[in-house]
């Protein structure tokens, strides 16, 4: 990695002020409008988010306006901005003390949280800057944040990373206003325990996204209170983050819980603040490393240098820079199995933490294998995506295969595998009837003896290489053939090939024999071990998404494939 020194308030800078010339016209000045001083979406007219980035844009204004290398230190227009953007602030603030963010979460306490982080911020440096002129603004975000006060001590959560969010909240409003009750309240969320497994993941797998958000809100936490025990766990996610990347800093976001699934994104301002923060705390190279593999990919940062003129001692840790990890293979939650079924009624997704999961990565290739849901398997080379490999079954509408365990079986080689069940229900006997309602007979399957029971193990074998990856599929039902399909779907932005792919519709194939080739870019990635021995487009229950290109190889059982994928670059 480059030891280059960088000035990196003038990093920031240079793409912040990119950012306002693009938005600041976008700030709604019709004092008759609701959104009177927040911002519409690329001037359509549609709020950004809600509330929840009108107090991020926050962030970007006070930045700019307080920074003194800021081409807009102390501008006129700019003050202007901030003091409709605070007014907004304050009109949106509900009875409860809380805000909405209005396409989603209605009087809202988790979005008041995420509010509350970085207006304190702001209040903190506006005021450090002793301005005549922002007297009155600095009065009235103080008057905001104290309003919410009653609501963040009432209000409850709905997913689990707003605990951590409530808990970083109630610390800013405490290091301003004292209250010793927004200290009992963070507590009583903390005494829950953390909710990390060992190997650094949280309950929501958001690799993009909420792996940030914990980090910094639970720093602010440990900061404000004294809580240092709650720097370990921020410190081991951040560590697992080392295996997260793809080519180009992309994150793994494939088996995300959230709505960074499926996503290309990569590592934003957040993440920047987090590893910058946990650096200087760590002295570790390998957090600056990613700090500054962070801001080099900003296309925003105001929470960036906001946290720079907030807490300057702690984001200016002088240290080397070592090269990020991009040769690996690790195995996470090995000794676990994914809260899926194989027994109907099925659970077919268990998107979070816990879930047995392997990264793979030998510079441009990238792979995760994943339990727990129908998508077993990711794999990038460059900018060649293979987005997911399923395997269907027409075996009681299961479609897709989650699968429940991975274990290693030799170097570089591991297995998944799921047990599938089949079976019907039989008459009810006289108590059981007696209990039930016949309007509602699902209530009545718990008590109905199973008839007809049928088994199906299945198993996908998998060789690691660093040029590819093996695949070796297995499922036998016995005497009866039952129809499977392997779906192989790639991003749309590419094109496939291949002698023996026939097309089903606008975005799908066959691929009935021999190999395919995707292309994007100066990328490939091929897929050899085509099948037709059924002519079904799709199994019940799984379909054949239009969104991305997909090649489907059909199977009967007794299955016993072998399925080889290869990866390269086409050398000009």
């Amino acid at each position: 990695m480059n030891q280059t020194l960088l000035n990196e308030d003038a990093v920031l800078l240079d793409v912040m002020e990119a950012h306002w010339q693009r938005i600041k016209d976008s700030q709604v000045q019709d004092l008759s409008s609701h959104w009177y001083g927040a911002f519409t979406e690329n001037g359509n007219g549609k709020p950004y988010e809600g509330l929840a980035t009108s107090d991020a844009l926050l962030s970007l204004t006070v930045s700019l306006y307080a920074h003194p290398d800021s081409a807009y230190y102390r501008d006129a227009e700019l003050l202007q901005a901030i003091r409709g953007q605070i007014g907004f602030l304050l009109r949106a603030q509900l009875p409860s003390g809380c805000i909405s963010l209005h396409n989603c979460n209605i009087d809202s306490p988790p979005d008041t949280g995420f509010t509350v982080h970085l207006t304190a911020m702001s209040l903190h440096v506006l005021e450090k800057m002793d301005d005549p002129a922002m007297k009155e603004p600095c009065a009235e975000l103080r008057l905001f944040l104290h309003r919410t006060i009653p609501g963040l001590l009432a209000g409850g959560i709905h997913t689990p990373n707003h605990r951590w969010v409530l808990c970083g909240a109630l610390a800013l409003l405490y290091e301003l206003f004292g209250d010793e009750r927004l200290r009992e309240r963070a507590d009583r969320f903390l005494a829950e325990g953390l909710d990390i497994n060992p190997d650094g993941e949280w309950t929501e797998r958001s690799n993009a996204i909420y792996n940030a958000v914990c980090s910094i809100f639970l720093y602010q936490a440990a900061r404000v209170f004294g809580y240092d025990r709650l720097y370990e766990p921020v410190t081991r996610n951040l560590r697992m983050m080392q295996y997260m990347l793809h080519p180009r800093s992309e994150i793994a976001t494939e088996y995300s819980s959230r709505q960074d699934r499926g996503e290309i994104m990569r590592l934003n301002a957040s993440y920047y603040v987090a590893f910058r923060l946990m650096a200087g705390r760590n002295a570790d190279p390998l957090f600056h490393s990613f700090a500054r593999e962070s801001l080099l990919s900003l296309r925003t940062g105001g929470e960036a240098l906001l946290y720079r003129m907030f807490l300057p001692e702690e984001m200016n840790a002088e240290l080397p820079l070592q090269p990020l990890p991009d040769c690996y293979e690790v195995f996470l939650n090995r000794e676990r199995t994914a809260p899926v079924t194989g027994v109907i009624p099925y659970q077919r997704t268990a998107f979070h933490a816990g879930s047995p999961l392997i990264r793979y990565r030998q510079g441009e290739l990238s792979v995760t294998v994943i339990a727990g849901q129908p998508e077993f398997l990711y794999l990038q080379y460059g900018q060649a995506r293979l987005l997911g490999v399923r395997l269907a079954l027409g075996w009681f509408g299961v479609a897709g295969t989650p699968f429940a365990a991975i274990r290693q079986t030799g170097e570089h080689e591991y297995e998944l595998s799921m047990e599938l069940e089949g079976s019907y229900r039989d008459a009810l006997d006289g108590d059981a009837a007696g209990r039930t309602d016949p309007l509602h007979f699902a209530e009545s399957i718990p008590l109905r003896a199973k008839t007809n029971v049928t088994v199906l193990p299945v198993r996908v074998g998998i060789r690691l290489d660093p040029a590819g990856i093996d695949l070796h599929y297995q499922a036998n039902a016995g005497a009866l053939p039952v129809f499977a399909q392997a779906v192989y779907s790639f991003a749309p932005e590419g094109s496939l090939e291949g002698t023996d792919l026939v097309p089903i519709n606008t975005h799908a194939s066959w691929l009935k024999s021999g190999q395919l080739v995707y292309r994007c870019g100066e990328d490939w990635i091929t897929v050899d071990g085509g099948a037709f021995q059924h002519g079904f487009e799709a199994l019940r229950n799984d379909k054949l998404d239009p969104a991305v290109k997909s090649a489907a190889a059909n199977y009967l059982t007794p299955l016993e494939a072998n399925v080889r994928i290869r990866c390269g670059k086409t050398e000009d």
